[in-house]
């Protein structure tokens, strides 16, 4: 794995991966759907890139610089992945629009796919400028929640010209709140939960 944190490569006509969350903490879930991202779609590129928390979201202690560690240590194994920091070095409010922007920006032969879960697709339309983010990349949706998003799919069907991609993934009941509420080690990727408890991170 390369963790570059954002360093600007040449045009390569890559098929690149955009995977963006809070990873509060990264889950063996979250590998699972990254892999599955990567093989379903043949991603030349994956790029994960932890966001921002919230100020009234819960565990806001735990800083931007701990969770791109956790994810260095749970993808250290994986290619074709890299770690950006492309949000956490954001000043004021950070926006999907504008990271799938900057991206572009950044890898402009590129084409990029950008992740979100099934839980998201009905209220996609209600994001920030979500017909620039669609302009811009091709919508990818994991199964997450097991809903019915025929509707919401056929909707950005005739709204973008494109239909976004269904990964149709195996789930997983794993979440980042569910480790918070029952921290079993056995949840994470391997050496996560040592640096957890290392840094002494919910309350562990």
């Amino acid at each position: 794995m390369t963790a570059n944190n954002n360093s600007k490569a040449e045009p390569s006509g890559r098929k690149t991966g955009v995977f963006g969350g809070t990873f509060n903490p990264v889950h063996k879930g979250h590998v699972f759907i990254a892999n599955e991202f990567l093989s379903r779609l043949s991603l030349d590129l994956l790029l994960i890139i932890p966001n921002r928390i919230p100020p009234l979201k819960a565990d806001k202690s735990v800083s931007g610089e701990d969770r791109m560690n956790m994810l260095k240590i749970a993808f250290s194994g994986t290619e074709r992945v890299e770690i950006s920091d492309i949000e956490l070095k954001r000043e004021g409010m950070s926006y999907t629009c504008d990271t799938v922007a900057e991206l572009k920006r950044l890898y402009p032969d590129d084409e990029l796919f950008f992740l979100i879960g099934d839980d998201w697709a009905e209220g996609f339309v209600r994001w920030r400028n979500y017909r620039e983010i669609l302009s811009n990349a091709r919508l990818v949706v994991a199964k997450r929640s097991g809903e019915d998003i025929k509707e919401a799919l056929d909707r950005l069907e005739r709204e973008c010209g494109k239909r976004p991609i269904e990964l149709n993934n195996e789930m997983l009941p794993l979440s980042s709140g569910g480790f918070r509420e029952d921290p079993k080690k056995e949840k994470l990727p391997d050496g996560v939960f040592e640096y957890i408890q290392e840094k002494g991170l919910y309350g562990i």
